[in-house]
């Protein structure tokens, strides 16, 4: 098997340096991850995004099945399982966005940043070209920076708004944890990362996709607290 926790070092380290290069260019951004900073308004409009885009996730994914299942069949059950097990977590973080006075309506694609269509629009693109790796080393992403920013951000939420304010977000980093979401994508990673090519195209991504994610609190900021 080529793909080893060296490997996976490698990934965890690209992924740090990319997001420590997009905090240096967005100071809330940086103290909204790493420090007491904080804003409602900030918040909110970040948990209404995230549920905007697990939607689109899931639509990337059930792609990515779609091409995996041509070429290779381990990705193509391993992110169907994956898929399955996400179904459903929109409707943790909708509970809060209902309280936060969100409707059904305002929870729609068209109502996403368009840094959000843009980085969505990558993945979905690179998944056609080079097949399923590009969704899994981004799902994989997700539950990486997940372990690393959620919980922290949640709590910090609980504090300035109340536990009850964030009880669906909440609910949502106690299930990936208790799923172990983020060791499911990283053993999916050794099913499309099996060659140096492979891996070199992993980096490649991880580097066009975290300044895209910095480009999306750049517009959160613009939004918020301009």
């Amino acid at each position: 098997m080529f793909f080893s926790q060296e490997s996976l070092k490698k990934l965890e380290s690209a992924v740090d340096h990319a997001m420590h290069s997009e905090f240096k260019k967005d100071e809330i951004m940086h103290k909204f991850h790493n420090e007491d900073w904080f804003d409602e308004n900030y918040y909110k409009r970040h948990i209404l995004e995230c549920v905007i885009r697990i939607h689109m996730n899931n639509e990337l994914d059930a792609n990515a099945v779609r091409v995996a299942a041509i070429n290779n069949i381990s990705a193509a059950k391993q992110l169907s399982y994956y898929l399955y097990d996400e179904f459903g977590h929109d409707e943790m973080f909708g509970q809060d966005l209902t309280k936060y006075g969100y409707s059904s309506d305002q929870i729609v694609s068209k109502n996403a940043f368009p840094e959000t269509w843009k980085l969505m629009g990558y993945l979905n693109f690179c998944v056609e070209k080079f097949g399923a790796l590009p969704a899994v080393v981004w799902d994989w992403f997700l539950e990486y920076y997940g372990d690393k920013f959620n919980n922290f951000i949640t709590q910090k939420a609980g504090v300035h708004m109340g536990n009850q304010a964030v009880s669906g977000a909440a609910s949502h980093v106690a299930f990936d944890e208790a799923e172990d979401h983020s060791g499911m994508m990283t053993d999916m990673l050794s099913s499309v990362i099996k060659t140096q090519e492979d891996f070199d195209l992993a980096i490649k991504h991880i580097n066009s996709f975290v300044p895209m994610v910095g480009e999306y609190f750049q517009a959160v900021r613009a939004e918020t607290l301009s």
